[in-house]
């Protein structure tokens, strides 16, 4: 979420400036923002028969306002590393938006990403959000991730969305920031694809269809959430809001409903500073100010997934049982 009212101490100011001159000369020279591997596709695990661990979080390399190596990005980065080595190879990262900060441009890629969560690149599928579109950033955004946010083959290229295939689950990544009505090159792509779609489904998009935030609910992705439930989708998984959030399974009003609707979760704990709760929505099962990831077990039929924070603790958790399908 837009936070450039964050007051600037002075301590921070000699870093600051030096970030803003560097992204100035980048802003001039249209330079940089190229990953070290952004043309390989992301590897995904080589068994498919063991569970496929997925380590998210949205909202995360903000160093505005200090060096990367000094910022909660770099300590939530740290945490996905501890878990992506107790996962094994069977694992892979998904960002949820908002990767880099500083108004799109390139340097908060390469100088903020790269040096936080830049270590599992190879693992990692990424997502966009408003702060990677911003002053046309988007440009930047593909450029950096390449293959990372535009896999081959899996969707349209350089749309922001596509789909993942692993261990009897079709992961969604779904783009909030582009249209995403019924009727949009978005939602006809979607309509389609849940025609192949795996026996379970998950979807995952950057702003929340609902929230206890101070922003509320928001309706840009209502549309393809009643598509996903009609289509009987398992999961879904947010962030934009600087907390975590777990809700019970609703239908695209709202409306709790014995055997309808999908559970879904707002996970913007990534590195971005936290931000509280302004009230406790209907259907909200759990809020969670902290930094930190969630971490998915996908298995055929089944998911386990757990918040864990910056201290290894497990502060939230439980399991889903894939709907049956028509």
């Amino acid at each position: 979420m837009p936070s450039l009212n964050t007051v600037i101490r002075p301590s921070s100011l000699r870093w600051v400036c030096v970030a803003l001159a560097a992204a100035a000369v980048l802003w001039a020279c249209g330079g940089g923002g190229t990953s070290p591997d952004s043309t390989t596709p992301t590897q995904l695990q080589p068994n498919a028969n063991t569970s496929w661990e997925l380590m998210t979080a949205g909202d995360i390399a903000d160093c505005r306002l200090r060096p990367s190596g000094d910022s909660d990005a770099f300590k939530t980065g740290q945490l996905v590393k501890r878990q992506l080595a107790d996962a094994g190879d069977n694992s892979n990262v998904l960002t949820l938006g908002d990767n880099a900060y500083l108004l799109g441009l390139s340097i908060g890629y390469e100088e903020c990403y790269q040096k936080t969560w830049g270590d599992f690149l190879p693992k990692t599928f990424a997502m966009p959000g408003n702060h990677d579109y911003e002053s046309n950033g988007e440009n930047n955004y593909f450029r950096y991730f390449g293959a990372k946010a535009s896999p081959p083959g899996a969707g349209p290229a350089n749309s922001g969305y596509y789909r993942i295939d692993q261990n009897g689950w079709t992961l969604f990544v779904l783009s909030s920031v582009v249209d995403a009505t019924a009727a949009s090159a978005q939602g006809q792509w979607l309509k389609k694809e849940l025609a192949t779609a795996k026996p379970c489904v998950a979807a995952a998009w950057h702003h929340p269809v609902f929230s206890s935030a101070q922003d509320g609910d928001g309706a840009g992705m209502a549309e393809l959430y009643a598509m996903l439930d009609t289509a009987k989708a398992d999961i879904v998984l947010q962030s934009h809001a600087h907390h975590y959030e777990r809700f019970a399974p609703m239908t695209s009003t709202g409306e709790q409903i014995a055997g309808a609707g999908m559970p879904s979760f707002v996970v913007g704990t990534g590195g971005a500073k936290l931000e509280g709760f302004a009230r406790q929505r209907a259907g909200s099962q759990k809020q969670v100010q902290a930094f930190g990831i969630m971490r998915l077990t996908l298995d055929p039929g089944k998911v386990a997934w757990r918040f864990v924070d910056i201290n290894d603790q497990v502060l939230d958790q439980g399991n889903i049982t894939c709907r049956k399908k028509a």
